[in-house]
């Protein structure tokens, strides 16, 4: 099954961690002692991964300490594995296109099906970013689960090489994390009005159900900060409110009633947005509450 973005769910990769390693080290060519390396350090990398998982589904992936030092490439991390071995295995071994590996590298990139998680969909993933960096995670350099389909502006502005050092920082991870993030509305909108009660723009914030734990509230509002959501959502919305207003305007002349409008137009918008957290959604139920007043 392929991943979609859910805010920001994405499904499991087609290929786990074990046969990803396989398919690197079978890539390692007149380089046995690399290779014998590999293959050795293989049962700490998945040990490894199987930490991550457990500690992602309960947020706390701020807890696995980082490399010591970012610049000190031969610092051992794994086995034997340096810091410097463990980042090329990613950038010679995985993600060249010269290697097998490469067709995993893309299915990761196309699971997506062309929307970034990490801002429900505005952008087009681009690469892969890595969740826990390479840079200071070097033995998840090509663990599937840390590599997530970004969009550009989400790798690069909105998480760039930063990673959590403590519970409330903890952005939310769109393979491991806790289904609340998905399955729960957490970001609203209002119409913003001018003079005459016509709504002229949508203002989308954060407001995370009461029955939270307020470390699980901080990292919904560190998520919408973090990767400029707000403004984000009331591009998106500024796109079709116009249109929509439009329809409304017209529906009146008809006739229509503002529940009936409510009926036909704005509560199918309602329903139809592709995911909870998405702009759509809050857009049509600010909408519904101005037509309700």
């Amino acid at each position: 099954m392929t991943g979609r973005s859910k805010m920001m769910r994405l499904n499991d990769p087609e290929r786990d961690f074990s046969a990803t390693l396989d398919e690197c080290i079978e890539g390692i060519l007149g380089n046995n002692a690399f290779k014998a390396k590999m293959v050795a350090a293989k049962p700490d990398l998945l040990q490894a991964g199987a930490n991550y998982i457990i500690a992602g589904n309960s947020g706390a992936l701020f807890s696995i300490p980082p490399s010591a030092n970012e610049k000190e490439k031969d610092t051992v991390i794994l086995g034997n594995l340096t810091k410097a071995e463990l980042v090329n295995l990613y950038e010679y071994y995985f993600r060249n296109e010269e290697k097998a590996s490469r067709t995993t590298y893309d299915k990761l990139l196309n699971s997506a099906q062309e929307q970034c998680p990490f801002c429900g969909g505005i952008g087009t993933p681009r690469n892969l970013d890595h969740f826990l960096p390479k840079s200071r995670f070097p033995q998840f350099s090509t663990f599937p689960k840390n590599l997530v389909p970004s969009c550009r502006d989400c790798n690069m502005d909105g998480k760039a090489e930063s990673f959590a050092t403590r519970a409330e920082d903890q952005l939310i991870h769109p393979y491991v994390d806790h289904d609340r993030f998905f399955n729960k509305q957490w970001i609203f909108a209002k119409c913003l009005l001018d003079p005459s009660n016509r709504p002229i723009s949508v203002h989308y914030f954060v407001a995370s159900p009461d029955e939270w734990e307020q470390v699980n509230k901080d990292r919904a509002q560190k998520h919408f900060h973090d990767f400029g959501l707000a403004k984000r959502y009331s591009v998106k919305a500024a796109q079709l409110l116009e249109t929509t207003l439009a329809q409304i305007a017209g529906l009146k002349k008809l006739g229509l009633s503002n529940a009936a409008i409510c009926t036909s137009i704005i509560s199918p918008g309602i329903d139809k947005a592709p995911f909870i957290n998405h702009w759509q959604k809050g857009m049509f139920q600010a909408i519904y509450a101005t037509l309700q007043n």
